[in-house]
This record gives structure tokens, C-alpha cells and sequence, in this order.
């Protein structure tokens, strides 16, 4: 029997981190379910292909929606406490994913996965459409990006998440192994891998940051402080109440700064607006203020990829604890993401 490990990442990363309460590997509609001939599904089915497959290299020989519903197959599909769904699918290489323009098999399988949840859930909750691969090679990460980039521009209302490469770990790994010491039930392959390597005398730890970037390395086109000053924005001025009093007083704490958050910066990220902005004679702060404080200006090039990597660790975290507001988050979380892939950062509101 074939055992997809990463599979099996992707099943616990669904149950601990998103806290799904069902999770299923191999999902596939029931032919009891009633999936017969239906005019209204046919032409769903047939605007996605004029959409999206006008050459017929996508779909291929699928004739109709019924016949789409009966051959999809989704690695692993999960439903949260919100009832949100979440589905994924998964490509694991070793020497790494080689996806061409020609090969259409992922966009079938996104385009796939998204037809037949719209089909056979209900419409309460969010629908969450992932691609998971640990290593993509660069001329197929820029496919990927322009496919996905394709598919949020035409279905906004479903949540499309690419995660590979550098990505994967600081997203998908990292959380989970996370949460994998305290969790008891060892049914899952990874969870019980992770307890193995650790049994046998192996530390397994989360991804930790890179090795901090050269001094005269070249920032990307967009320096770090403009998203540090558009998350502070949200946090501090636009929507305060995201943020308790106590997790205020964390962010101006420099010690909570630099070994919780792990930021590389000389002082606390945020500082009372009674305290002023200089130390020792200095300016350290931005000189507008956000609501109540001042917010560190002081942001290296020299560590601004391992601050970006801190900075987006700590919004992933708002949004697995306060997932009532990862709508207002996420934005931010992809411009970091963007930020590290050299890439122009999404707009943030």
C-alpha cells in the first residue's frame, strides 16, 4: 500500500491548526448520491470550460457535469467548527514539481474541486481551495502564481491558497509540528513519524528563519516598512479591538519582541506615545502616531527577510486564534508572503 506523507501533514494540518472536526483522505461523491443529468449543473459546468478550457485541454473527454461530479477525486477535504470547508490537494516530488502550461492537470484539479463542492454543500460557510507542494521549481511556481492569480480573480468568493516552497514549511510544517507535542492520538502518520524521530533521540523543530540575508543584498522593490506601517494601521488605529490589552502590552515588551516574535530590531515594536520616541537621544519611532503608540522604524536591511518571516508567523497566528477576523488579516499575511517571494506585495486596504 502507497502512504502519502505529505498527506498525511496535510490531514493533521487540517484537524489541529484549521481545528476541523471531520477530516477524509480520497474523497469521492457516492453514485447513491443522485448524480444524474441536470440542465442547470450542464451549464455551470460548460461556462467553467468556456472559461477556462476553450481548447479542451483541461477537461478533455468529460462530457458533461455528471460525468465530472462521478470522476473527481479530492485528497482531503475537511470541515471546520465554522463550517467552513476545506479541500486540498497535494503534490509531492522529491526532485521537485515540474509544472508546464501544457500539462493542465492542477488547474483540472482546482477547477474540479471547486464544481463539485458548489454542487453538493451547503452555501453557510466559506469554501478554502488548496494546492500543497514542498518544492516547485521557479518557471513552475510562475505558472502556479498566474494560475491562481486567474482563478481569485474569476471565483472571489472562494478562498484560493497556493502554498509551496518556503511557504509550505512557514504555513503548513511549521504549525503543525507545533502542535504536534501535545497532541496524544497517534493515528495519524505524520503526528506518530514526529513522535518516532523524537522517541529515537531526534529533535524535530519547526522551521526556523534563514540565515539572515548579506548587508549589501538588495531589498526587494518595496522596503518592509511600508507593510509593518500598513499592519499597525489595522491593528492600532482601524480595528484597535482586534487586539487585547494584554497582546498590546506583549508588542512593548522588547524581550516578548525579540524571543516570542523573534524580530530582529534593537527595541520593542510598539512604545506608549507618553514615552516619546527617542532613546537615549535618539528617534527610534516613526513620528506619526498609530492611536495610542508609536511603532519601531527601525527595520535592517541587513535581517529584513527574517523580520518579514516573524512578521507573517505572527499574523498567522492572530488568524488561528481570532479566525472571525481573518478576513480583515489575511491580506496582510499574503503581502509578507509576497514580500519574501520578491514579488510586489498585495494591497492591503
Amino acid at each position: 500500500m502507497k502512504i502519502e506523507v505529505c498527506e498525511s501533514l496535510a490531514c493533521s494540518y487540517l484537524r489541529h491548526v484549521k481545528r476541523c472536526w471531520i477530516v477524509q483522505t480520497n474523497w469521492k461523491a457516492s453514485e447513491h448520491w443522485g448524480l444524474r443529468e441536470d440542465a442547470e449543473l450542464d451549464e455551470r459546468f460548460f461556462e467553467m470550460k468556456r472559461r477556462f478550457d476553450p481548447g479542451g485541454s483541461v477537461f478533455k473527454k468529460t462530457k458533461d457535469a455528471a460525468q465530472s461530479l462521478k470522476q473527481a477525486e479530492i485528497d482531503i477535504v475537511g470541515v471546520d467548527q465554522q463550517g467552513d470547508v476545506h479541500a486540498v490537494e497535494v503534490a509531492f516530488h522529491e526532485a521537485g514539481l515540474n509544472y508546464s502550461g501544457k500539462d493542465d492537470r492542477v488547474l483540472k484539479k482546482m477547477l474540479r474541486t471547486l464544481f463539485i463542492l458548489r454542487t453538493l454543500t451547503t452555501r453557510t460557510g466559506r469554501l478554502c481551495i488548496y494546492f500543497l507542494s514542498p518544492k516547485v521549481h521557479p518557471a513552475s511556481q510562475r505558472l502556479l502564481e498566474s494560475m491562481f492569480a486567474n482563478l481569485r480573480r474569476a471565483y472571489t468568493d472562494v478562498e484560493w491558497r497556493l502554498l509551496t516552497n518556503d511557504n509550505f514549511a512557514e504555513s503548513i510544517v511549521k504549525p503543525t509540528l507545533d502542535k504536534a507535542r501535545s497532541v496524544a492520538d497517534l493515528s495519524e502518520l505524520f503526528m506518530r513519524s514526529v513522535k518516532l524521530l523524537e522517541t529515537a533521540g531526534y529533535t524535530v523543530k519547526p522551521p526556523g528563519p534563514v540565515a539572515p540575508t548579506p548587508p549589501d543584498a538588495p531589498a526587494p522593490e518595496v522596503g518592509v516598512q511600508r507593510l509593518v506601517k500598513k499592519l499597525m494601521r489595522t491593528l492600532l488605529v482601524e480595528r484597535p479591538s482586534l487586539l487585547s490589552g494584554d497582546e498590546k502590552k506583549h508588542l512593548t515588551d522588547v524581550r516578548y519582541c525579540k524571543t516570542k516574535m523573534k524580530l530582529q530590531i534593537s527595541n520593542e515594536l510598539i512604545r506608549r506615545k507618553e514615552l516619546g520616541r527617542e532613546i537615549e537621544g535618539h528617534a527610534r519611532y516613526w513620528k506619526d502616531a498609530y492611536g495610542d503608540f508609536y511603532v519601531c522604524k527601525e527595520w535592517g536591511k541587513r535581517y529584513h527577510r527574517d523580520n518579514a518571516r516573524s512578521l507573517q508567523a505572527f499574523i498567522e497566528d492572530l488568524i488561528q486564534r481570532k479566525p472571525m477576523h481573518e478576513d480583515i488579516l489575511r491580506p496582510h499575511f499574503d503581502a509578507f508572503r509576497d514580500y519574501l517571494a520578491g514579488t510586489a506585495p498585495s494591497p492591503v486596504p
